[in-house]
């Protein structure tokens, strides 16, 4: 058994996800964002990026009333999800998400790039992936709308902190609990979006 693996093993949310019937532990990241702002309403239209294997769509279902869940990784179906299979970063992505929808209430990203281990290329790869995940809801969202997106911190993170903060009327950095303490991940959290 790998370290990784024990590790992983040990971990509290691991353990609760499964308890839980989540189907991932990222999905208490979801949680611990959404108990503390707020960021999904009943009844919304959720677009969720990078979405596979459905933790945070789960999350973001008990409060939609639909979620289009969009991921290069299959993903099991899910009740008032919506799944497309493709690349958040190609145009052709976004016309399936037009066939289904005009507008959203909120865009959510926990899309991570594959880890190479050379840090300064995973972490412009995480801000590239972010930069589309905000042109995304830049076209999607309704005014007032919410955008969650996950980040790993670096060079090219203040910037584009920046260009978020063009957009929206409250713009916060948060680490929820569940992220593991190792970790460079951040979530940016973008209320209140203006058009």
């Amino acid at each position: 058994m790998t370290r990784w693996y024990a590790e992983k093993k040990r971990d509290y949310y691991y353990k609760e996800a499964k308890k839980q019937g989540y189907r991932a532990r990222s999905a208490f990241k979801l949680i611990q964002i959404q108990n503390r702002y707020r960021v999904i309403r009943k009844g919304d239209i959720v677009i969720d990026l990078g979405a596979s294997p459905g933790g945070w769509s789960q999350v973001a279902a008990k409060y939609a009333s639909l979620v289009i869940a969009i991921d290069l990784q299959p993903m099991k179906p899910l009740d008032k999800v919506f799944f497309i299979k493709g690349d958040i970063t190609k145009e052709e992505t976004l016309e399936k998400i037009r066939r289904h929808i005009s507008k959203a209430d909120v865009v959510i990203s926990d899309a991570s790039p594959n880890i190479t281990g050379n840090y300064s290329l995973d972490q412009a790869r995480s801000v590239w992936l972010c930069q589309n995940a905000l042109k995304i809801a830049k076209e999607f969202l309704r005014e007032g709308g919410n955008f969650v997106c996950k980040i790993f911190e670096g060079e090219d993170y203040p910037e584009f902190l920046k260009e978020v903060r063009k957009n929206f009327r409250m713009v916060k950095a948060y680490c929820p609990q569940a992220s593991r303490k190792k970790s460079s991940e951040i979530y940016i959290i973008a209320k209140g979006y203006k058009q």
